[in-house]
């Protein structure tokens, strides 16, 4: 009797099943450390931004110092972007890293310690910020000086291995995805030693602080989320579709666009302020040129997923990246808007500037985030995700929430920076103006709650091996049989 050998993607053989599945057992613990690490501090970034959004209501609730507004509000900010978004991206940038090379992890100990280290730092960081130790009037800075050292050294110990893995990558393993983690890699420690080393220890800085402030939090997005976001989508989308990045030119004129123009762009919301009016004007034309490579992104992405878009109606990865690349256009749009001279008057110092962090953090980067983890999850654990239900309804609660959490603060912002630009009008009158939008935040920041604990839950279940052991992926809606079809070819797709 004959045994049935399984049959394979096209152009996969045996031999690339079993390399897989060694590169996917050696980037288990550390990928698996960094997303369940990063998922417990996105639980605690929800639960601080509910209740910031509660405090600014009723103004009068848990009445303790460390719960004060101007220390929930950043912590929560802080640890959303330290402690969830950039350790849900070292599990991405390790995972595709290693898949792209061809190459094993050699020290995933070494990534734990790190990650450790990390999550030291991120705790001593928001524990400062609550306990009114922090830099509360620099975004994204407001960790205790003594924090700064000890992340940095964190993140190198974690990317050095990266650097190592792609200069032992196989023959012919060049890919888009593998230059943004590189970039990733190097545009952060640049960013963070630069401006920690002008506001803590040369800490005369004047003037400049604010712009330097402006400038690295503008480049947390652009010049780190970005390029994480951008790697997993690049990647995440052929796999799923089957079919290669339809431009690489067209790739490669929209990374390089990304690099030489957004170190510019930052101090565009300090229009008005008290710097050089030049700063604010290259700033913001720099943010509105930045919508040329998102353009060329876009064109490139719609052109590859052309002919399979019903895929996004069934795979969870593709719809969470098709839901984050909607996130990255709105980003890039309200960005550049809102760092116009006409509209800056409008939205300086106001809810605004919220709204467009939250669109970049939430509505892109941890949407494509949740992709990527749907994605790779299952391929490191050996079992698929319990139910198809569940992340049916943690992807509309989260869409849901986040397009009304940016609606309402940008809403909020116009309304709030309209009123005080109204010479008669006072501060406490304008803040009365936007209140009400304010009232409905709360709602919204529950369903984010509610939303993260579903993927969590699902989460935990996978990591403790507890998912489902069927061979066929998890959807989230039952495929017609043109899309199964697809879904076969493609569950290891052509890249890698």
């Amino acid at each position: 009797m004959s045994q049935e050998t399984p049959s394979l993607p096209p152009g996969v053989t045996p031999e690339d099943i079993l390399q897989r599945a060694a590169i996917d057992k050696s980037t288990r613990l550390p990928v698996l450390f960094f997303f369940t690490s990063g998922a417990a501090w996105l639980l605690v970034a929800t639960l601080l931004g509910l209740l910031a959004s509660l405090k600014f209501v009723v103004t009068g609730a848990f009445k303790y110092e460390v719960l004060n507004l101007a220390r929930v509000q950043p912590a929560f900010v802080n640890a959303l972007v330290y402690g969830w978004a950039y350790q849900a991206g070292f599990g991405v940038m390790i995972w595709i890293m290693a898949r792209l090379c061809r190459t094993e992890l050699r020290n995933p100990v070494t990534l734990i310690v790190a990650g450790h280290f990390w999550n030291l730092g991120v705790t001593l960081g928001v524990a400062g910020i609550l306990g009114g130790q922090g830099n509360l009037h620099m975004k994204l800075l407001e960790f205790p000086a003594m924090v700064w050292p000890l992340l940095l050294a964190a993140y190198l110990l974690i990317v050095v291995w990266l650097v190592v893995m792609y200069s032992a990558r196989r023959p012919g393993s060049g890919y888009i995805s593998q230059w943004y983690i590189l970039a990733a890699c190097f545009t952060w420690p640049w960013m963070y030693l630069v401006a920690n080393v002008l506001l803590n220890v040369f800490k005369k800085a004047g003037v400049a602080g604010p712009v330097v402030a402006s400038w690295y939090a503008n480049g947390v997005t652009f010049l780190w989320m970005v390029p994480v976001g951008l790697a997993s989508a690049y990647f995440v989308i052929p796999k799923i579709t089957g079919k290669a990045i339809h431009s690489y030119n067209l790739s490669s004129f929209a990374f390089w666009s990304l690099l030489v123009l957004a170190p510019w762009a930052g101090a565009q919301e300090l229009i008005g302020g008290p710097v050089p009016a030049w700063i604010p004007a290259v700033a913001g034309t720099a943010q509105i040129l930045l919508l040329i490579p998102m353009l060329a992104v876009c064109l490139n992405h719609y052109q590859t997923v052309r002919g399979a878009h019903e895929l996004v109606n069934v795979s969870p990865s593709l719809r969470f990246t098709f839901f984050a690349a909607v996130g990255y256009v709105c980003t890039c749009v309200a960005s550049a808007v809102l760092g116009s001279m006409s509209l800056s008057r409008y939205t300086f110092l106001s809810f605004a500037q919220d709204g467009v962090m939250m669109m970049g953090t939430y509505m892109f980067f941890t949407m494509a985030m949740f992709g990527a983890i749907y994605f790779i999850v299952p391929r490191i654990t050996a079992c698929e995700w319990v139910s198809g239900s569940r992340i049916r309804l943690h992807f509309w609660l989260s869409a849901y929430a986040i397009i009304g959490l940016c609606s309402l603060l940008l809403i909020a912002g116009v309304s709030h920076g309209s009123a005080i630009d109204e010479w008669e009008s006072s501060f406490e009158t304008a803040v009365m103006f936007s209140k009400g939008y304010l009232v409905g935040r709360i709602f919204l920041w529950a369903f984010l709650v509610a939303a993260n604990f579903i993927f969590i839950h699902q989460l935990v279940l996978m990591v403790m091996n507890r998912g489902r052991k069927a061979g066929t992926p998890t959807l989230i809606h039952q495929p017609t049989p043109y899309e199964t079809a697809e879904l076969v070819i493609t569950t290891e797709g052509a890249e890698a």
